[in-house]
């Protein structure tokens, strides 16, 4: 008489699930890699945002006049890495409002056209403290 060997289905489930698992692991992964590089353009275009209305409000002052608010905005935003979307800063108002955009690293999101995350800023000139 024969002994039949019977042979245990969980040999085939390690073969099919470490495969998913892997799979799965890497799209996690780089979720969090996008979702982290989204977070942090957003957070350094708020920064520059800021920067940028503050720079341009700064070339509002009496005498500090050598450039016009738009164009110190534009150098700022430039000089930070962005780019100068809009600039409501007229010569006289000492106000600025302005919008800004930085480019997005990733994996995926810059595909799925996320490319770019925009930020606004404003900036008012107020008297000194007497």
């Amino acid at each position: 008489m024969k002994h039949r060997t019977v042979k245990h289905r969980s040999e085939g489930f390690a073969t099919v699930a470490l495969p998913m698992l892997l799979w799965v692991g890497t799209l996690a992964a780089i979720a969090v890699i996008d979702l982290g590089a989204y977070l942090t353009a957003a957070a350094r275009a708020q920064t520059l945002a800021d920067a940028v209305a503050l720079a341009a409000v700064s070339a509002d002052i009496d005498g500090a006049r050598a450039v016009s608010p738009i164009r110190e905005a534009d150098r700022v935003a430039v000089a930070g890495g962005g780019q100068l979307e809009a600039c409501t800063c007229r010569v006289g108002t000492g106000r600025a409002v302005v919008t800004v955009s930085l480019p997005v690293p990733g994996i995926v999101l810059p595909t799925l056209g996320a490319s770019r995350v925009a930020a606004d800023a404003a900036a008012t000139l107020v008297a000194p403290p007497t």
